[in-house]
């Protein structure tokens, strides 16, 4: 009988514990994915003008090389500006303008050749520009910001995927973002080489944009 008593005792027991890591593991689990009629905050900055920090702002693009390695190519040149609608985000624009002269691949006869005929000839079109048309909310963090890029004097709409990093409501209000596109180089007169050297560029943009007084 004491047997019994007592296996009922831990048993039970046992019952709680289960049931308490359960609670804790649903309030500590993801969160539900946001459905479309859903509500979001508005983000916790001032709406605004605001343009990139040309110390912490990237644009990079990587191609595969004869399928043997993936370089990563930089741009040292951006200037970018965001008008910012911090109560509906999806009203938010931006301006990007890249110096193409400024390529950076690490080497710097590559970079004289990326700069000629062959690729991005910048004595002709020193320029690649970028500006948005419209934003696609998909949560409270991401969404699609597609626009018009314009490169070697051709203009196709491009999306990338964008990311809220963070933002920060101090002395002077900043807001983090990255994003991701992919494109096809020989859409763009850049198709030197293809397809020995990959067609497709995957793009990433990293950057910080502080408020304009």
């Amino acid at each position: 009988m004491q047997k019994t008593i007592r296996n009922l005792i831990l048993g039970t027991a046992l019952l709680n514990v289960v049931a308490i890591s359960n609670v804790s593991f649903a309030a500590d689990g993801p969160k539900p994915t946001a459905s479309e009629d859903q509500t979001y905050d508005s983000l916790d900055i001032p709406s605004g003008s605001y343009v990139m920090d040309k110390s912490h702002g990237y644009v990079t693009f990587s191609y595969s090389h004869k399928g043997l390695s993936n370089p990563v190519l930089r741009f040292n040149d951006v200037d970018a500006t965001l008008v910012l609608d911090a109560e509906n985000p999806e009203n938010s624009q931006i301006d990007v303008t890249i110096m193409a002269a400024n390529i950076d691949s690490g080497v710097a006869k590559f970079d004289t050749h990326l700069n000629g005929v062959d690729f991005f000839n910048t004595a002709e079109n020193p320029k690649i520009t970028f500006q948005s048309t419209s934003f696609s909310r998909e949560s409270a963090s991401s969404g699609t910001m597609s626009g018009d890029l314009t490169m070697m004097g051709v203009t196709k709409s491009v999306g990338f995927d964008v990311v809220l990093v963070g933002t920060a409501d101090g002395k002077k209000p900043t807001i983090g973002v990255e994003g991701q596109a992919e494109l096809l180089r020989s859409e763009f007169k850049l198709g030197k080489y293809v397809p020995y050297v990959g067609d497709k560029v995957s793009i990433s943009i990293s950057a910080e944009f502080n408020k304009v007084d």
